[in-house]
């Protein structure tokens, strides 16, 4: 689990991105290179996250590296000086981003922060101590807020936004205490940790619960409030993981890990299907795998696609009936996926040999990285293995987690990053095994 948290933001300074030569790049460890220009640009792009390094890759609509972005404490120190993780690492966990695309929000797990970037120019614009495990920040759909899922510090966290402003500003609203919140719910939560969360179409925030694989469990919560809408008992729902929509947003589906470790027999996960006006259990079904834990509709809204991250297969969900229709070559270690907006491809992040969260037990592989599939025909596109970086005994650090696809607007710097520099792997809990 991360350090626990420092109080209040950061200071919402910009990270100058300094124009350097070759040269200099290689005798100055580092520095971030800004390189302007080059063809037109592509339709969307992808954001992968290596936690293992610090580091966000960036490819471009023809899987074509465009930028890496440093978001290690060295360098968010140029943006809050103060910025000093016990961990010495930041560990950027997942990305969401508003609705115009204009600014990326990362939860950086170690870092107990979320970093906000301008998507655009590449430039951190605020480092804000969300808290111990700050696990997902996600955006509201009306760009009102974004909440963040902070696992050790057991709190939901409100990031008030105005993206109208000319110069917008990030910094920490309400810091939401979990605990109290399920306390009337009647239910005996085995934790009050929370995971991931999603919002539906009056702007709710379904929140899993956990992170172990027996602390799942899910509440709805409504920010404007902040009070909980809805709670399901956790013997019966014990969702810990992804969760999503329906287009027509009349149903909501979370998943759940199931029990696996070293010292017990790994069981299958389950998913679960909701009605998002009565709240009722529709459904509970198997993943057909051990670790259920990726989730994304497609965005023609007919499917839904969940990876099973322990045992390297996935499913394909049909977003009507509810039926299992299909299942996916998902490589090696799968963790999370998006798709491009045109849906001809997912994006699946491969955790490699060394991941940071999560059981090596079963997320355990052999190269971190991007694997891409045609969604038509399940095939594989490529793969889009990251620069292996290893510590002082030879081992690979890298640990590619979260990812997100973003349309450009062609403005967007084309940006190289530094080697990086002393990287110490040093893990943090998520789905923690039985």
């Amino acid at each position: 689990m991360a350090d626990p948290t420092t109080e209040g933001p950061g200071q919402p300074h910009r990270i100058r991105l300094v124009v350097l030569g070759v040269a200099v790049l290689v005798a100055v460890i580092g520095v971030a290179v800004v390189i302007f220009g080059g063809d037109e640009a592509a339709a969307h792009e992808v954001w992968s996250l290596d936690q293992g390094t610090d580091r966000i890759h960036v490819y471009d609509a023809d899987h074509s590296q465009v930028a890496v972005i440093d978001v290690s404490p060295a360098a968010l120190r140029e943006v809050d000086p103060h910025f000093d993780p016990e961990a010495g690492r930041t560990v950027p966990h997942m990305v969401d981003f508003d609705s115009q695309d204009r600014y990326a929000f990362i939860a950086a797990t170690a870092g107990a922060a979320t970093i906000v970037i301008d998507a655009v120019d590449r430039e951190v614009v605020a480092v804000l101590q969300t808290g111990g495990g700050s696990h997902m920040a996600a955006v509201s759909p009306d760009d009102a807020a974004v909440w963040v899922a902070a696992i050790g510090a057991q709190q939901m966290v409100e990031i008030p936004l105005d993206l109208d402003a000319d110069e917008p500003s990030f910094e920490i609203g309400r810091r939401i205490d979990v605990e109290p919140l399920l306390a009337d719910t009647g239910y005996d939560y085995p934790s009050v940790s929370p995971v991931c969360h999603d919002y539906d179409a009056d702007g709710r925030a379904w929140v899993t619960l956990g992170p172990g694989t027996e602390d799942g469990g899910l509440f709805v919560f409504d920010p404007v409030d902040a009070e909980v809408v809805h709670a399901y008992d956790p013997t019966v729902v014990r969702a810990n993981c992804g969760i999503g929509f329906t287009d027509d947003e009349t149903r909501a589906v979370a998943n759940w890990s199931g029990i696996f470790g070293a010292d017990v027999e790994d069981g299958e996960g389950e998913w679960y299907v909701f009605d998002t006006e009565t709240f009722e259990l529709l459904q509970t079904d198997t993943s057909d795998g051990v670790d259920a834990h990726g989730l994304r509709l497609t965005p023609d809204g007919e499917t839904f696609w969940q990876v099973n991250r322990g045992s390297d297969d996935g499913q394909i969900i049909d977003a009507t009936t509810f039926d299992v229709v299909g299942d996916i070559d998902v490589g090696d270690t799968p963790d999370i996926l998006d798709f491009s907006p045109d849906g001809q491809y997912a994006y699946i992040t491969q955790r490699g040999p060394s991941p940071l969260s999560g059981d090596p037990h079963v997320a355990v592989g052999s190269e971190a990285g991007l694997l891409v599939v045609d969604v038509g025909s399940g095939e594989r596109v490529t793969f889009l293995a990251t620069p292996e970086v290893t510590d002082d005994d030879g081992e690979v650090v890298n640990d590619v987690h979260g990812v997100g696809v973003r349309t450009t607007t062609g403005d967007e710097r084309v940006v190289s990053a530094a080697p990086p520099r002393g990287v110490i792997a040093t893990a943090f809990s998520c789905h923690i095994p039985a």
